[in-house]
């Protein structure tokens, strides 16, 4: 049977346009944003079954808390969890036969886009691997492509869609929305979006060959990430082997892709500890 790795996000997901229905208050929005995200988790769920697939589902929004496992069907495995090792990737390995984002987001920048950001908009502005501009998805399909499994299937908001289709060009793409602003949208019907959910995610697992995109960038892999502030720039510089270029930027260079991430990791803990001190 074939593993497929489903990392979930909540921005991209039909029908979502408010940060209140993302978790920036627990209350009856994002109660509702949750089981939207469930609803999409299942409807993919449902395509690789029905494709001879097992899905393992990571929940790769905020605290990565947000799907009710009481919601979800079928044959699957749930990530859940906020200290994962591999973020929005954690639990892939050379095990797997493709992966699928689900509720992606335009990378921090893109005009209209729903919710715009990569990882976080209150520390990061930019980042780059190897003088590319990328956001979460490329980011993550870097992981992906590190144990060799290729990226079968995107979904989001059609600048979401579009950016992806750059990156990934084999791949099965569903729109859930057309952006109109970074809070607002022309939402799809949520059963269209679901159902198409459910076709895309099945012809890509039966046709691996076809749909699928290995994405990986030769070593050295070299990350370059703009910060919001000079500060925290500066702390960056706390680890190892890190360099800072300008007043906000820093690289980092290593022959690993996953030594290159645990590092990004590192240092986004280090720019939270400026935000949350107020030390500008």
């Amino acid at each position: 049977m074939k593993k497929i790795y489903v990392s979930v996000d909540m921005e991209g997901i039909g029908g979502i346009v408010s940060p209140n229905q993302v978790g920036v208050e627990n209350n009856d929005l994002y109660r509702e944003g949750r089981q939207l995200m469930a609803e999409e988790a299942n409807a993919v769920i449902k395509g690789i079954n029905e494709g001879g697939g097992i899905a393992v589902i990571g929940d790769s929004h905020g605290d990565m808390l947000n799907i009710p496992i009481g919601m979800l069907k079928g044959d699957f495995l749930l990530a859940c969890g906020s200290d994962k090792t591999l973020s929005m990737m954690d639990s892939i390995d050379d095990t797997f036969d493709g992966v699928i984002f689900i509720g992606y987001h335009g990378r921090f920048g893109t005009p209209f886009a729903i919710m715009d950001h990569t990882y976080s908009p209150s520390i990061l502005y930019s980042f780059k691997i190897n003088g590319k501009e990328v956001g979460e998805a490329e980011i993550n399909a870097e992981v992906a492509g590190y144990f060799n499994v290729p990226v079968l299937m995107l979904s989001g908001d059609d600048t979401t869609v579009a950016q992806a289709k750059q990156f990934f060009p084999t791949i099965e793409t569903v729109e859930t929305k057309k952006a109109l602003g970074r809070f607002s949208a022309l939402c799809r019907p949520v059963e269209t979006v679901r159902s198409e959910l459910r076709e895309a995610s099945r012809r890509a697992v039966e046709d691996i060959e076809k749909y699928g995109y290995l994405y990986k960038s030769k070593p050295p892999i070299k990350i370059e990430l703009v910060w919001n502030t000079p500060a925290m720039a500066h702390k960056a510089t706390y680890v190892p082997g890190v360099i800072r270029v300008s007043e906000r930027v820093t690289t980092y260079e290593c022959d690993d892709y996953i030594q290159a991430f645990k590092v990004f990791s590192v240092l986004r803990t280090l720019a939270y500890s400026v935000a949350d001190s107020n030390y500008l």
